[in-house]
């Protein structure tokens, strides 16, 4: 058996620092602590306190501003995506991995959403439908004036997800999504039309206003199924 790794003092520095962000409850474009608050904290030399938040601020969770401070980072979702996803773009076979795992978010998102409806009678979180709404019509608009819905589609989905309630599944999904841009851009411009994307969303919507999860499902299923011939074809 493997003797276990002890941890660096500069990752016992970075433990301390994610737990003194969660349990202050510090939100994105916050100040935090500065290099030398966190020295006379966490009782470690300057240079350990300096590579740690380096390593923090490499992976997004917080932004360095020379002769300004530190502050909670307000996109370290998009950070990790710059950081990937030129290199598992051009990976098919994460490409088609990262749509199964995609298609598993979008149907749990459908079921979370089904459940909180169902749980509005009794929780004071009923699910708003306004904002996909007006989502669907302003597709219809951009459809009516000959102008690409790309952007309607993104904020549809990003829509749906952030109507589960769950801040983490939407963060995740983010992480998700975002790979699928330029298959995404393809794949409505191949569609025999826009109104095509129209459809599916506005049944979608229909469905889930219906508490029709099953049925929600499996349009999703159909409306993300061309995204796998476009990746498996290269046409990205």
């Amino acid at each position: 058996m493997k003797p276990l790794k002890r941890m660096s003092l500069k990752d016992v520095v970075i433990r301390k620092l994610h737990d003194y962000i969660a349990e202050h409850e510090l939100q994105p474009g916050d100040r935090f602590l500065n290099e030398k608050e966190i020295v006379q904290w966490v009782g470690a030399s300057r240079t350990v306190v300096r590579e740690a938040l380096k390593a923090m601020e490499a992976v997004g969770v917080v932004r360095i501003k020379p002769g300004d401070g530190v502050f909670v980072n307000e996109s370290s979702v998009h950070h990790l995506v710059n950081q990937f996803s030129f290199r598992w773009s051009r990976d098919r076979a994460r490409m088609l991995e990262l749509l199964e795992t995609r298609t598993m978010l979008e149907l749990s998102a459908i079921e979370l959403i089904v459940k909180r409806a169902e749980e509005s009678e009794t929780i004071p979180t009923a699910v708003d439908f306004r904002e996909i709404e007006a989502n669907l019509e302003q597709m219809e608009r951009d459809i009516q004036l000959k102008k690409s819905i790309v952007e309607g589609d993104i904020e549809f989905h990003r829509t749906l997800f952030r109507m589960t309630g769950n801040r983490t599944f939407f963060e995740l999904s983010e992480v998700i999504t975002q790979y699928f841009n330029e298959v995404r851009e393809r794949r409505i411009a191949e569609a025999d039309s826009y109104g095509n994307t129209l459809v599916e969303h506005a049944r979608i919507v229909q469905l889930l206003k219906q508490s029709d999860a099953e049925g929600a499902k499996k349009v999703m299923i159909e409306h993300l199924s061309p995204l796998k011939e476009i990746i498996m074809n290269g046409r990205y």
